[in-house]
């Protein structure tokens, strides 16, 4: 019982320290936060390091190169997911894809994420697609585009040239 005193009454004094800080060091906790949160995404845990011929996945959003340093195995998350700097695409994942030349399209009920480090943060694609380009020994690889957008704003982001390799499960 006095465990959970001495935490609400720290949790309060934390809540008061913060509110009565001036307007710089607030702003200063602020960006201090959203450095740490960005770490976090950017290491997610249970995400493995690219590589050439390992996980990899880069595309352009409204024409500015994206890469990501990590990515989230399928198996583990469902999805294709690509991580850099607290950003990050995710893919629809079906090992019944894995055929080439097979197109995936993007719709509302199989569609992309796309967290990006701007006001909006939160993005949706549903009009695009993703192409199988190669099935090898061990790999699997393809490309994808497609239009994210939001109902918090009216603008879009274009994401194009996108490309993904990663290994395929060992039951393929």
């Amino acid at each position: 019982m006095k465990k959970i005193i001495f935490i609400s009454i720290a949790i309060l004094a934390i809540g008061i320290l913060l509110t009565s800080c001036g307007g710089s060091e607030q702003s200063k906790a602020i960006d201090v936060q959203k450095k740490a949160m960005a770490s976090l995404k950017q290491h997610m845990p249970g995400s493995i390091p690219t590589s050439i011929d390992g996980y990899s996945m880069k595309a352009k959003l409204n024409g500015k190169d994206w890469e990501a340093v990590t990515m989230m195995p399928p198996a583990l998350a469902g999805r294709i997911i690509g991580y850099n700097n607290g950003e990050y695409i995710g893919l629809p994942y079906n090992k019944n894809y894995f055929v080439v030349g097979k197109k995936v399209p993007f719709s509302e009920s199989n569609g992309v994420d796309l967290g990006t480090n701007d006001d909006i943060g939160m993005w949706g694609g549903r009009k695009g697609e993703m192409e199988i380009t190669k099935v090898g020994t061990g790999f699997v690889e393809g490309k994808f585009f497609f239009t994210a957008d939001t109902k918090r704003a009216t603008k879009t982001v274009e994401v194009t040239d996108g490309f993904f390799r990663l290994p395929l499960p060992k039951d393929n």
